[in-house]
């Protein structure tokens, strides 16, 4: 799980680096996660959701790795977003929303074996981040 969380924050992290713009970099994101869910056949979402719903509960040391995981993700966003020019603040909720929109995304998408919720999460993010300008 380690692994993988890390995987993920490292794919954050090359996307703001190859993006020039904060929208460029949340298509990034999202588009990233849509292929590779794409590329599992539906098999494989988030690495980490699973384990957070179901396990994390009933173990400490689980429930703290998925934590973790979450945590870097969400931080790793935020970032990228400082690099576009976000405040502090501004950034901090839009990696919420982000996080929260494809991780959401991505289960629905995971579910209807089907990549509008993606498609859709992408759309949203772009409407809300052209709003807060």
């Amino acid at each position: 799980m380690t692994l993988a969380g890390e995987a993920v924050r490292q794919g954050i992290a090359r996307a703001a680096e190859a993006s020039e713009s904060a929208e460029v970099f949340l298509v990034r994101i999202v588009r990233g996660m849509t292929a590779d869910l794409e590329r599992s056949d539906y098999r494989e979402g988030c690495p980490i959701a699973t384990t957070a719903l179901e396990t994390s509960a009933q173990s400490e040391v689980l429930g703290a790795a998925t934590r973790t995981a979450f945590q870097k993700w969400e931080n790793e966003i935020k970032r990228g977003l400082e690099r576009f020019g976000m405040t502090a603040a501004e950034a901090n909720l839009f990696a919420t929303i982000v996080l929260s929109q494809v991780e959401g995304a991505l289960l629905l998408a995971r579910t209807y074996r089907d990549p509008t919720p993606l498609h859709r999460a992408e759309q949203a993010l772009k409407l809300l981040l052209t709003s807060s300008k």
